[in-house]
């Protein structure tokens, strides 16, 4: 899948502006005020010349991409976005690495470079696949330093496994009750099923018209698999369902007493038994007061049973 590149905003916060009576306790203009204006003005036009200043340093960057092993991926994609703009969309740049997995990139200029690797038949993985670096200012926890010739950037995509056939029906968006009125699904269409018929079942109790001063309001979703059972799918590519382990139903409760780990929305994945021995893994996500779509689901289903593998390529997807 290729990776998707948004591009930043620079946001300046100047302090010193406030209204005329604001954080002083007289209305009337000292005699320094004209100075102080003025002293605050060139503080601002310092502070505006020293981004604009970063927003066109020069950048040259250099990068290699390799796979898992440590094997030079080839003919990588490569997304750039450079941060070159005032308070604006910055601009994006494509290239691919050469034949030994090397990259690089010159003559732009900016304040933060962002890179981002894809190729058909890799997986992205999250903080590897994709980096930020600080050219004009200085880095962050989010922002690395710029690499060099000498010491170039690496990125690692995970090279794809044995695939085989699954049934996959996209990205799909549900609508659900707040009272605990059950939505099952078939995981073979991804479309809604009659009661007693769908190989999932969700449902959602949410009291979100009894809110506390912070917006939390008590709310619980329960997922189950009738006569079969789903178990906690924990690594991104973990892909060989378990023999043993799995539970009827799991349960996400949300009290809004839980404070500071009160969530709105959850994520969570898990590998899915069916009661005729087939196998799927399913992605979700649930949010908790949302009013149209609530419930999201992604879905891999292996049509053999006793087949365990799940790994996805979407050329073999069985569409639905």
């Amino acid at each position: 899948m290729k990776y998707l590149h948004h591009s930043c905003f620079m946001v300046l916060q100047i302090k010193g502006d406030q209204p005329k009576g604001v954080g002083s306790t007289s209305q009337t203009a000292s005699p320094s005020a004209p100075s102080s204006e003025q002293a605050q003005k060139e503080k601002r036009l310092k502070v505006i010349g020293s981004i604009i200043a970063s927003l066109n340093t020069p950048i040259t960057f250099y990068g290699k991409v390799i796979d898992q092993n440590g094997d030079p991926v080839p003919e990588a994609n490569v997304d750039y976005g450079v941060i070159d703009r005032f308070d604006a969309d910055g601009s994006n740049y494509t290239g691919k690495a050469d034949e030994k997995g090397g990259i690089s990139k010159s003559g732009i200029h900016g304040a933060v470079l962002t890179v981002g690797i894809w190729k058909k038949g890799y997986y992205n993985i999250h903080s590897k696949s994709d980096m930020a670096f600080a050219d004009g200012i200085g880095p962050d926890p989010t922002r690395k330093p710029p690499p060099t010739k000498a010491n170039p950037a690496v990125f690692i995509l995970q090279k794809m496994g044995e695939t085989g056939p699954l049934f996959y029906a996209g990205t799909r968006y549900y609508k659900m009750a707040k009272d605990g009125q059950p939505l099952e699904i078939n995981l073979e269409t991804g479309k809604e099923a009659s009661r007693g018929q769908g190989n999932i079942r969700v449902e959602r109790w949410a009291n979100d018209t009894a809110k506390d001063k912070n917006g939390r309001f008590d709310w619980r979703l329960r997922i189950s698999v009738p006569s079969g059972g789903l178990v906690e799918r924990h690594g991104q590519f973990e892909f060989v369902a378990p023999e043993e382990g799995y539970q009827l139903s799991d349960e996400i409760n949300m009290p809004a007493s839980l404070n500071e780990k009160w969530q709105y929305t959850v994520n969570k994945s898990f590998f899915v038994k069916l009661p005729d021995g087939r196998y799927a893994r399913i992605d979700i996500t649930i949010q908790a007061g949302h009013n149209n779509t609530p419930f999201i689901l992604d879905s891999y289903l292996n049509p053999d049973p006793g087949h365990r593998n799940l790994e996805f390529d979407p050329a073999k997807a069985i569409k639905p």
